[in-house]
């Protein structure tokens, strides 16, 4: 249950990670929590207004952010996902067995454990 919630840890983790360097690097151009109303980057190095935006317009020019780019934030964790589900570093996610001392006695008795006539 443990290895569980790190996995998860790591998995928000790597998003939230490259979603704020991508933010630094494009800097406006990139939305890292879009809303309704905000300014979008168009695709000529300005801003289309979508809703009613109670900022004003960015002075700085639109930057194009390769659609690639857009997507890592999601594809980062996919693809750690992917790879502790379907290979084999899934045996990390499993959780060891509860080891109960059996004494030999006790295992004969299950064992032959028969209904007794009376």
């Amino acid at each position: 249950m443990s290895r569980n919630l790190i996995l998860l840890f790591v998995l928000i983790s790597l998003y939230f990670i490259s979603s704020f360097v991508l933010n630094q690097t494009y800097g406006d151009s990139y939305l890292m929590f879009p809303s309704e109303d905000s300014w979008i980057p168009d695709s000529a190095g300005g801003w289309e207004k979508h809703g009613e935006p109670s900022e004003p317009m960015p002075e700085n020019a639109s930057i194009n952010v390769p659609l690639i780019l857009r997507y890592v934030p999601f594809l980062l964790p996919g693809f750690v996902l992917i790879l502790f589900l379907f290979t084999p570093l899934s045996k990390y996610l499993e959780s060891k067995p509860a080891n109960k001392d059996i004494s030999d006695e006790d295992t004969a008795d299950i064992e032959n454990d028969e209904p007794e006539i009376r």
